[in-house]
This record gives structure tokens, C-alpha cells and sequence, in this order.
């Protein structure tokens, strides 16, 4: 399993959309993650260096990808 450590990613501000569908395609297809990989991305996002920081957001996560499941 890939290793899981506090990193920053860098982009320009004009790669924002970029970054902002990779995730939308993630969550999309999160069900056809192995719960290794769906863990490994959660564990990721919440070591992932962020300007915007928050409390508890790995539950935020869930949430967020359970909501938009029972969208589809």
C-alpha cells in the first residue's frame, strides 16, 4: 500500500477546475475503490496540506461522499 504522508500540492491557480474534477471523478467512482484504496485516498485528503484547514475532516469527507452517493 502507498504510504500516506502530510504533503502540500502545488498548482497554479488556473489548474484549479483540474484539481476540482479529479475529485469530482473520484467520488463519482468511489464505490468501485477496494476499501484499501477508498482508505488510502481518505487518509490523503486528511494529511493533504490545505489553506482552507478544518476540525474533523475526515467525518466531513464521509458525509460529503455519502451525500453525493445517494444523489446519483
Amino acid at each position: 500500500m502507498a504510504k500516506v504522508t502530510a504533503r502540500h500540492l502545488k498548482y497554479d491557480p488556473s489548474d484549479e477546475g483540474l484539481v476540482r474534477r479529479l475529485g469530482c471523478a473520484l467520488v463519482m467512482h468511489w464505490d468501485a475503490l477496494s476499501a484499501e484504496q477508498q482508505k488510502l485516498f481518505l487518509d490523503q485528503a486528511v494529511m493533504t496540506v490545505d489553506r482552507d484547514e478544518t476540525v474533523q475532516l475526515e467525518q466531513q469527507l464521509q458525509i460529503f461522499i455519502q451525500k453525493r452517493k445517494l444523489r446519483d
